[in-house]
């Protein structure tokens, strides 16, 4: 055996340090590398398999491809393709303007941060409003209620400082994703929820399955799926009710008291419990538990943001964390200030932006941007609008969002629809299947790249930088190589900058000039981002196991000037609060569908592996045993999921965890259109059951991933 390479997982904003076994310039095997990581040593299963996965586990592209005319696909040099692709769209862009450009960034891309900043600096550089990503999606409603509550610019209260921390419809055990809106740390979430519970904190789950994240749950409430908005209405009128909301931070930050008092009166705790059919007492628990705390923390996973009344949902549960003053006051420390950047702290309130009602809007709906980005679900729809602005060419970055969207028999004529379709990728996914061209991309031990992404998310201060543990396949291109070619080739000169979301592109002041002919050295690129760092890049250079600064400690501040008002009920959400006031039960359908995630895969990604194969051969239908039998279903029976909108067929298996009434499948999971063979499908694509013209959330007219109505039958049988 030969040596080993220091370098850290891309997987999730985790970004945990580990070490690569190498033997004769060949990666052997990857581990955890506990020796400064402030996670400790800390792999998840995606990550000690990210090396097999490098390795062609999923079919990795080795050079890319072009569609021929008879829709088949052949090999294609790097650039030959981007000559066709750029003349392509230097005539777009010349005919219908650059609106007519839209680009994708997937969850593969987050993680890769020259590829994303390149990508940014070539949208701004282009000019088109047209940015979508999977923020949009499993994210949107968050983004929503940031847009009409507003936040606090101090930021929630870290999980390990909290007396009470409450988390609805998220398994930070198995998603790895915490902060800004689930409660938890990234790294290590198990660790994390220990630290909490040693110093005091209890912890409150709200989620219709007893999650691996449950076993450190001092109260776990099972609803009925759909029901968030007015859990949480009841638990912020009991606050309200009793007086044993913080009045100080609400009289202080707050407005709309009275409108909120008046909207979540009708939502008493026993019309909410008998709503989502769980005690009453539990809810009048949490809400005691969270009024008598010191310091509360309340969030969400991606569970009511795909549900029924998703806005509602997100909106009613950070009301709670407003109602509870749970974000960092004046004097409370700052655990990890950021070391690429390092920023004062200050406590002030950010009013709503409302940015959806300003323009650029979509032209297919009265809707405009998300922090800069428009709702990704509305994609088919701006690709097929009637409209001279519609998109009419799409470059999907480390994205499959064909079928991320769902409801493919209204998506994929959207998708063939286009004049061109890039997709960069190194695998062929369901987008990539429709593409014109497929860019075959570099994987991330092939690439430098530097800590942005966790910077703000570690615990502590921390900071890794790494060159690449091998060379990149010939016939392979890095994504940030392909978009600043692709500006060289139409004539758009691109300014790499230091992005982060809330930042207008336009704003930033400092940034890199490229457009000369001299293509970028990515190292630099990378020296540039650690500019203002608490490390110098040549330490990080130094110290390729990351760098942990010895940095004085950082507190929050009061405001330099005076701040906004969070609003805690505008009109549109007392609205949307009444129509669920008012609601009778819409479908007779027994039972309702919920997303769960798994340990082994992240959306598209490590669904082919091994392991995760040998444990999830197909998308199984998970349900309460108790439901099992009395429908006469046996574990492994091949069973018929049919919603309004469509059906899948996959075999049923027992989870005790599941409360009754419930089924659950995996998101992303099988292909676009399922057949009736499970086993050969390795799934079911349960976005079959969904719908783009049904039912759809105001503002982001997301579709209903969860708590969908759905019946189960074995197959045959009426």
């Amino acid at each position: 055996m030969g040596d080993s390479v220091k370098t850290f997982c891309r997987n999730c904003s985790a970004l945990c340090a580990m070490e690569i076994e190498m033997d004769e310039g060949r990666m052997v095997r990857a581990r955890p590398d506990g020796s400064v990581s402030p996670y400790g040593a800390y792999l998840c299963p995606k990550g000690l398999a990210a090396v097999d996965f490098h390795s062609g586990a999923e079919g990795r592209l080795m050079h890319s491809l072009a569609r021929q005319p008879d829709g088949t696909f052949a090999p294609i040099a790097n650039d030959a393709a981007l000559d066709v692709i750029g003349e392509k769209l230097k005539a777009l862009v010349a005919e219908h303007g650059p609106r007519s450009v839209a680009v994708y960034h997937g969850t593969g891309a987050y993680r890769c941060v020259l590829g994303g900043l390149m990508e940014r600096a070539f949208v701004a550089a282009l000019g088109t409003p047209n940015f979508f990503s999977t923020m949009t999606i499993d994210q949107s409603a968050k983004w929503v209620t940031l847009a009409r509550l507003g936040t606090m610019a101090s930021a929630k209260n870290a999980l390990r400082d909290c007396d009470v921390a409450l988390l609805a419809g998220g398994n930070p055990l198995v998603t790895h994703q915490g902060a800004p809106y689930a409660v938890a740390e990234s790294g290590a979430p198990a660790r994390a929820f220990e630290a909490a519970r040693a110093n005091g904190c209890k912890v409150i789950l709200v989620d219709p399955r007893r999650t691996e994240t449950a076993r450190f749950a001092d109260l776990l409430i099972q609803p009925l799926p759909g029901h968030d908005a007015a859990i949480f209405a009841a638990i912020a009128h009991i606050l309200l009710r009793d007086g044993t909301y913080d009045r100080a931070f609400v009289e202080k930050w707050c407005k709309g008291l009275e409108d909120l008092r008046a909207a979540v009166a009708p939502f008493t705790p026993e019309m909410a419990a008998t709503r989502a059919d769980v005690p009453v007492e539990q809810i009048e628990l949490a809400a005691k538990w969270l009024g008598e705390a010191r310091r509360v923390t309340a969030g969400s996973g991606t569970g009511p943001s795909f549900s029924t009344h998703s806005n509602a949902n997100d909106h009613m549960i950070e009301v709670v964390n407003a109602l509870c003053g749970g974000y960092r006051r004046e004097g409370d420390r700052v655990r990890n200030p950021g070391t690429l950047r390092t920023k004062p702290v200050y406590e002030m309130a950010v009013s709503p932006s409302r940015s959806f009602e300003r323009e650029p809007k979509c032209v297919s709906e009265d809707t405009g941007q998300l922090l800069g980005e428009m709702p990704s679900v509305l994609l088919p729809a701006e690709i097929m609008a009637d409209h001279p602005d519609r998109i009419r060419a799409l470059i999907v970055l480390g994205g499959d969002p064909l079928m991320a969207v769902g409801d493919p028999a209204v998506a994929k004529p959207a998708f063939e629809h286009l004049d061109l379709l890039v997709s960069l990728d190194c695998r062929m996914n369901e987008t990539a299947k429709l593409a014109d061209h497929v860019i075959a991309t570099s994987q991330p031990f092939e690439r430098h790249e530097i800590s942005v992404p966790g910077d703000a998310l570690y615990p502590s201060p921390f900071a890794q930088y790494t060159r690449p543990v091998v060379e990149k396949p010939e016939g392979c291109m890095h994504d940030w190589e392909f978009f600043w070619a692709l500006g060289q080739r139409m004539g758009v000169p691109l300014t790499f900058k230091f992005w982060s979301y809330g930042l207008n592109f336009a704003d930033i002041p400092e940034g890199l000039d490229l457009s000369g002919p001299q293509k970028p050295d990515p190292e630099e690129l990378c020296r540039f981002l650690a500019a203002g760092s608490a490390v110098p890049f040549d330490e990080l250079l130094a110290h390729p196991e990351g760098v942990r600064p010895d940095m004085p400690e950082h507190f929050v501040q009061s405001a330099p000037a005076e701040g906004g008002k969070l609003e805690l009920m505008p009109l549109d959400v007392a609205g949307e609060m009444a129509v669920i006031r008012d609601e009778q039960e819409e479908d007779a359908r027994p039972y309702r569908l919920i997303s769960r995630r798994i340990l082994h895969a992240i959306n598209g990604a490590y669904r082919h592996s091994r392991e995760t194969k040998r444990r999830y051969p197909v998308n199984f239908a998970y349900m309460n045993p108790d439901d099992m039998a009395r429908d006469g279903l046996r574990e492994g029976d091949a069973v018929e999921i049919a919603s309004e909108d469509g059906m899948v067929r996959t075999q049923v298996k027992a989870e005790d965890r599941l409360r009754p009434g419930v089924v659950s499948m995996t998101h992303m999971f099988g292909p676009l259109v399922s057949t009736d063979d499970p086993e050969a499908d390795e799934g079911a694509n349960v976005g079959q059951l969904c719908s783009l013209t049904r039912v759809l959330e105001p503002v982001n007219f997301m579709p209903r991933f969860s708590a969908i109505p759905v019946t189960v039958q074995p197959y045959g049988k009426n």
